[in-house]
């Protein structure tokens, strides 16, 4: 009986201030961050707008058992699920960017808050002396603005410390 009326207290001081409570939030909620339109950087790179086109960053994200939507598909932007959101990922890619030696991929990961996650593939081999090379991610990821994240990973920051 305390918690629910514990429960009841919440809601109602959240609806006195105006505030939505964490029930509101689903994939049916307006998520928009602004994306930048343009970057500059220190070196030359392609921009990918679409996961379709880079089918390896794809097949490495299904590897490492991360489901990322595509740009303009629907996903968790929130850290609240319900019944039309289940199953959805809570990562979308936004855009990508080919160098010469790696690949950077901008995407949002959806949760208590929401953000740009910036992370680095390579050309590597697997463990095997003969294996072919395949674009693997680095570990070498950044949170926070994406052109100023991207930079950083091209100047080889290693982490949130360094920038």
């Amino acid at each position: 009986m305390l918690k629910k009326r514990a429960l009841v207290l919440a809601v109602a001081c959240c609806l006195e201030f105006g505030l939505q409570p964490a029930s509101a939030q689903t994939v049916t909620t307006s998520f928009s961050a602004p994306v930048p339109a343009k970057c500059r950087f220190s070196k030359p790179a392609r921009i990918v707008t679409s996961l379709r086109e880079l089918p390896d960053v794809a097949a490495e994200f299904r590897r490492q058992k991360l489901d990322v939507a595509d740009v303009g598909e629907k996903f968790i932007p929130f850290d609240v699920e319900d019944q039309k959101s289940k199953g959805l990922p809570h990562r979308q890619f936004i855009r990508a960017y080919v160098f010469k030696d790696k690949t950077i991929v901008w995407y949002y990961r959806g949760g208590f808050v929401t953000n740009f996650h910036v992370v680095e593939l390579r050309m590597q081999r697997d463990t095997m002396a003969n294996a072919p090379l395949l674009l693997r991610l680095t570990g070498r990821t950044l949170s926070g603005p994406p052109c100023a994240a991207t930079e950083a990973i091209v100047a080889s920051v290693n982490g949130g410390q360094g920038w």
